[in-house]
């Protein structure tokens, strides 16, 4: 078991919410909030899925690598309903659309190759045509 600090996540979470729900998150951010020289695969994968059971999504779905040069977005799961409606008279969105659902649907590894800013930037593309949800974040006590 790899403890993880609670700032850590909570530095996260602010992150997401001041970047209209989707950040950008390098490795190496995360290795300096944990206090660390260096920050191994095991660290990182603790990071991700503690990032998960609070209600937040990664991309790519699968950390593979840690090295100080990489990066994975954090974004909210919602960000993902649209009204299709919405994105049907907008040759832009529906572009955005079918980018954020091709990255989506690659493995790990191909997620891999994929640029993380452009897919923050689809997703907040298409995020302008989902329906008003109101988000909260789940609190660590409550079940996943």
């Amino acid at each position: 078991m790899v403890y993880v600090r609670t700032t850590t996540l909570k530095w996260i979470e602010d992150t997401v919410n001041n970047n209209d729900g989707a950040a950008v998150i390098r490795n190496a951010w995360v290795r300096d909030r944990e206090g660390m020289d260096r920050l191994r695969l095991t660290r990182l994968q603790a990071v991700r899925n503690l990032i998960v059971r609070r209600g937040l999504r990664t991309f790519p779905d699968r950390l593979l690598h840690s090295g100080e040069s990489w990066s994975f977005v954090v974004y909210r799961p919602e960000l993902l309903v649209v009204d299709v409606g919405a994105l049907a008279g907008d040759p832009g969105k529906c572009a955005a659309l079918e980018y954020v659902m091709n990255s989506l649907k690659q493995n790990a590894t191909g997620q891999f190759f994929l640029d993380e800013q452009l897919f923050r930037k689809k997703l907040l593309k298409i995020a302008s045509a989902h329906p008003e949800i109101h988000w909260k974040f789940k609190q660590q006590g409550s079940a996943a």
